[in-house]
């Protein structure tokens, strides 16, 4: 097994740094016996996280589990080690005429942080989460115990999983169903909108597309909101080729967010996609994952890192949530980078699992004091509204929201009791009050 004492380890947006001890353990025995041993700690996968929920005194990271394992190529059924990624999985499942039904924004995101988090995409209004795709997983709960188990045969152990945050113990491998497809391409239609009315409206019109999402321009204007709206699908023929675009890198660390910046980025990213098309062809990388074509963006939000609010209202009163967000921020002239919209289905049953039938936004800002108090208020926002706050995102969220925001979290608490799961803890855990 590696072990590295590193000196510093820093999540994805690189707020939370310091000195964990990391395991990059090759096998499960190797794994039972950290185990065995009683120590606290988490499984980490492609250290995407944004905040401290893969992050403890003691990581186990998943580097070695990183294999096919076999593929049902006429059923289109994957069965994979927990450590592999997106991209490491559409790379064997394009050019074989398949795809994965959901896929976040990212294709850095490995299975076992895919499962943990729950992760949705721009198709969840139509195909849910990442676990509604999954057929079965193993899991090593303690140091004598593997489970390998489905949503029939462990019911609770599965939506504690699902969701879990890592909580339940090391996902070894799983299953999952994916999607036929016959391009590589996406056929994709863009509308640029000057309300929220307008982009509502759109997102109603067309949740019929596969996918959907819009780019929300933060920054009032004319007491409203602009937005570009699009919707897509895979193409019904072309090549499947896989897309292998170099990325661009920023080498270093320099501030260039700021509300001049972001003003400018916005107007001028409004004006371009005014002139540009607004449908035609595009390949999978450039819809699903756009900021992976560049290197380190996050570097652009110089040294100290960022933060993501990313929340979500049910749909009855989704407009006004996000309506009331959005004017507090203009009103305090603190202004989100990047804003994304999405339209989300029918809630599961896994328990502390993000989506519900609503609306959720995401929005990026550079790392301050002043962030944290802001969202603090936010957080008041989203409750009034019944809504919650995405806890991938997240990395300051206090016990008392956490409560109210997943009214279920308790389940989880039963089920490692029940399981005797006493092992895993991440910083988030300890701060949210999901331990033991």
């Amino acid at each position: 097994m590696d072990f590295i004492k590193k000196k510093k380890i820093k999540s994805w947006a690189k707020y939370y740094s310091g000195n964990y001890f990391l395991y990059q353990p090759k096998t499960v025995e190797e794994i039972k016996k950290l185990l065995s041993e009683n120590t606290k700690l988490i499984p980490s996968g492609g250290f995407r996280s944004y905040g401290d929920s893969a992050i403890n005194e003691v990581i186990i990271n998943s580097k070695y589990f990183n294999k096919i394992i076999k593929f049902d190529e006429e059923k289109g059924i994957l069965k994979v080690e927990s450590g592999i990624t997106i991209d490491e999985m559409i790379k064997f499942l394009l050019p074989r005429g398949w795809f994965l039904k959901v896929t976040p924004g990212t294709k850095f995101a490995t299975l076992g942080g895919c499962i943990a988090s729950d992760v949705h995409g721009k198709e969840h209004h139509l195909e849910g989460c990442f676990s509604e795709n999954l057929i079965n997983l193993r899991l090593l709960i303690n140091k004598d115990e593997i489970v390998e188990l489905d949503s029939l045969s462990h019911p609770d152990l599965f939506q504690a999983t699902c969701g879990g945050m890592g909580l339940t113990g090391f996902i070894i491998d799983a299953e999952i169903q994916c999607k036929k497809i016959k391009s590589s391409n996406i056929n994709f239609n863009k509308i640029l909108n000057n309300s929220i009315d307008e982009v509502f409206s759109c997102f109603e019109k067309y949740a019929s597309a596969n996918y959907s999402v819009a780019w929300l321009d933060t920054v009032k204007i004319k007491n409203n909101y602009r937005s570009i709206f699009t919707y897509g699908d895979f193409c019904d023929k072309s090549n499947l080729k896989l897309n292998n675009n170099i990325r661009l890198n920023i080498p270093f660390h320099v501030k260039l967010i700021n509300n001049v910046s972001i003003k400018l980025f916005n107007y001028l990213y409004f004006f371009w996609n005014s002139l540009n098309q607004k449908k035609g062809k595009i390949n999978y990388e450039n819809f699903f994952y756009p900021l992976d074509k560049i290197k380190n963006w996050y570097r652009l939000y110089g040294k100290n890192g960022f933060f993501q609010y990313q929340f979500i209202a049910p749909k009855k009163n989704a407009k006004e949530a996000i309506l009331e967000v959005l004017n507090y921020l203009n009103n305090i002239n603190h202004l989100s980078s990047l804003a994304v919209l999405k339209l989300h289905g029918k809630q599961n049953s896994n328990y502390i699992s993000f989506p519900i039938s609503g609306y959720s936004l995401a929005m990026d800002f550079p790392y301050s004091k002043k962030t944290e108090l802001i969202f603090n208020e936010l957080d008041k926002i989203i409750l009034k509204f019944n809504g919650r706050v995405y806890l991938s995102k997240d990395t300051r969220l206090s016990s008392f929201y956490f409560t109210k925001f997943y009214k279920n979290f308790e389940e989880v608490i039963k089920v490692r009791k029940k399981y005797k799961i006493f092992n895993f803890r991440s910083n988030q855990s300890k701060r949210i009050g999901i331990n033991d």
